[in-house]
């Protein structure tokens, strides 16, 4: 008797996905994205899809270069380091395509509500978001049977094709991953059919060897392709680290709309091994292999040392600021790859709060590691006490209101402390470049909150950091609000079963906290700064005492253990003009590339 085969090639993809299909593709941020799927998409010419992803970037960029999307459902797309995604920006400000914006809890419990067979899911969900009252079609506000508490409800949500990219799987179709994953399990839950690439197909002994990685079973999987550097130019860790040196020409060769499609079919070719030889073929697969394996613990101090520095910088006081409003035993949340805030929960976790308990990617109470654009991911997972998928920490942490910190830098934030990582206002311009007096509220297009909205408001502290303190980004009032800290005070969140906690926004010249829904006062001043310093750049009004303290400086430990965690300086990218940025950015990168 012999057991059903599901393993075929990538040209089968158009059995499960024609044109207008509507597609979940797995992966988070520029992790385990199933990218030779894509590839073939394009090969295909499929075109009129409807794609989604919970954190999405470079897939969509692709995807949207290529013309194959006619509707974008996403809760936050970027491309982290090397900014906002060029070809989304141009489809969403010129309305070229529909899009939803939905929350990133939302968007797993409407996948869940799907893979369960229910129309809708009810939680506690984006209050006071703008992007709840721009979809009446997906949210509805319900009133709980049992205790009469008010909840967010989002429709069932449920793909045609789901495509995911894994690590290994049998030929029967049991799937393992053991890297970074995202909602990928609920997404093939709730999709009509199920495509799977694999860095290695194993024998079915060595799945049942290693059967607490297995997380997609046979019955659930239409369709496996062995397809090694499948993720690529996106990260499979530990078998390799993103190659950010061929991100970094990808980014210019679809940067040009009258160019993008020809750039991306001639990048692709007529098949993986192709695409393969166009991005550096054996030389670029030993590199990304061994990044992902250059991985660095920084070991707890003997002892520490209160010691202060006499001379030190606005990136240190930053790092050190922010580091000291986490508590020991805080639960921190870390989401896309942000180094300066990467730098503070590493340091308060070395110093003040050893008892931390950190989630990144999917590395559950990782160890102190080193920095890199290419290792940290990898470090994360390979020092962690265990693995989460996305869905996992939304649910143990974010949904239980059990996180403490996960620090957000939004584009503006305003007097009543929400945040808007959505859309910018510009002045409308008459044919001569005169303003007219009218505002244009979607005027440049903003990578989108993911969880934040959720998160904002359920963890127990809001905490917020800003390397550019200017009325630009502190407004009186948001254009937008993505998130809001709808329940604010201690009464306000007990009543919700909320723990109470601070509204803390650190900056380049301050520390302030919001004390009371639209007031703010101004713990304390940086070294060298002025009240009127603040007051010039804070577009609303900001208490600063008379006595108001200047901001404890770093310890000589502090900025010793800060070089350990950046020794390439990467968190000072926050602190550069973009003309510097475009100077610093590759030579990390190329540093680090030339490395391995």
């Amino acid at each position: 008797m012999t057991s059903h085969n599901k393993v075929g090639r990538l040209s089968d993809i158009g059995e499960f996905i024609k044109d207008g299909s509507f597609v979940g593709i797995g992966g988070g941020w520029s992790c385990n994205k199933p990218m030779a799927i894509i590839r073939e998409i394009i090969r295909q010419k499929i075109t009129g899809l409807k794609v989604m992803s919970i954190v999405g970037g470079w897939e969509m960029e692709w995807l949207l270069a290529a013309g194959a999307v006619d509707h974008l459902v996403f809760s936050f797309l970027s491309l982290e380091a090397f900014g906002l995604p060029p070809n989304f920006r141009r489809v969403a400000q010129r309305n070229l395509i529909e899009l939803t914006e939905i929350e990133g809890c939302s968007m797993v419990k409407g996948l869940q509500a799907a893979g369960r067979g229910v129309p809708f899911a009810a939680f506690d969900g984006p209050k006071g978001s703008d992007i709840v009252k721009e979809n009446p079609g997906l949210y509805k506000t319900v009133t709980c049977p049992f205790t009469g508490k008010e909840l967010t409800a989002v429709q069932a949500i449920a793909p045609d094709a789901a495509i995911i990219h894994a690590q290994r799987a049998d030929e029967q179709g049991n799937v393992q991953i053991f890297g970074t994953s995202a909602s990928d399990l609920d997404m093939a839950m709730a999709a009509k059919s199920v495509v799977v690439t694999v860095e290695e197909i194993v024998s079915p002994e060595q799945i049942r060897a290693d059967k607490t990685a297995t997380v997609l079973f046979r019955p659930e999987v239409d369709l496996v392709v062995h397809s090694p550097l499948g993720a690529s130019p996106c990260s499979c860790v530990p078998y390799y680290s993103a190659h950010l040196m061929q991100m970094m020409k990808d980014l210019q060769g679809i940067g040009n709309p009258e160019t993008a499609r020809e750039y991306i079919q001639e990048l692709i070719g007529q098949n993986e091994e192709e695409y393969m030889r166009n991005v550096g073929g054996d030389t670029a697969k030993r590199k990304l292999t061994t990044l992902a394996k250059n991985t660095r613990r920084i070991e707890f101090p003997d002892a520490l040392s209160d010691e202060a520095a006499s001379e030190f910088d606005a990136s240190s006081q930053m790092v050190v600021s922010l580091a000291r409003a986490i508590d020991d035993g805080d639960s921190i949340i870390l989401g896309s790859f942000t180094p300066l805030a990467y730098t503070a929960y590493m340091l308060a976790k070395l110093t003040h709060a050893p008892n931390a308990f950190i989630v990144g990617y999917s590395g559950v109470d990782p160890l102190p590691f080193q920095l890199s654009f290419h290792s940290s991911e990898a470090a994360c997972t390979e020092f962690a006490a265990g693995l989460w998928s996305m869905t996992e920490c939304i649910e143990a942490l974010h949904l239980r209101g059990m996180g403490d910190v996960e620090a957000v830098s939004s584009a503006q934030l305003d007097a009543n402390g929400d945040i808007n990582i959505s859309w910018l206002a510009l002045p409308v311009k008459d044919a001569e470049g005169n303003p007219t007096g009218e505002m244009n509220p979607r005027a440049v297009r903003l990578p989108g909150g993911a969880g934040a909205p959720v998160v904002y408001g359920l963890h127990r502290k809001g905490i917020a950091y800003f390397a550019g303190h200017s009325k630009n980004t502190f407004v009186p009032k948001v254009n937008y609000i993505t998130g809001t800290r709808y329940y604010f005070t201690d009464e306000e969140r007990k009543a919700q079963g909320l723990r109470p906690g601070p509204m803390i926004v650190v900056t380049n010249l301050c520390v302030m906290q919001m004390v009371e829904r639209g007031k703010w006062k101004v713990k304390s001043l940086h070294k060298g700064v002025t009240a009127e310093d603040v007051i010039s750049n804070t577009g609303f009004e900001v208490e600063i005492p008379a006595d108001c303290p200047v901001t404890k400086a770093p310890t000589v430990q502090e900025l010793e253990l800060i070089k350990q965690i950046d020794p390439q300086g990467i968190r000072f990218l926050d602190f550069m003009s973009g003309k510097e940025r475009a100077v610093k950015l590759p030579s990390i990168i190329e540093a680090e590339w030339e490395s391995a």
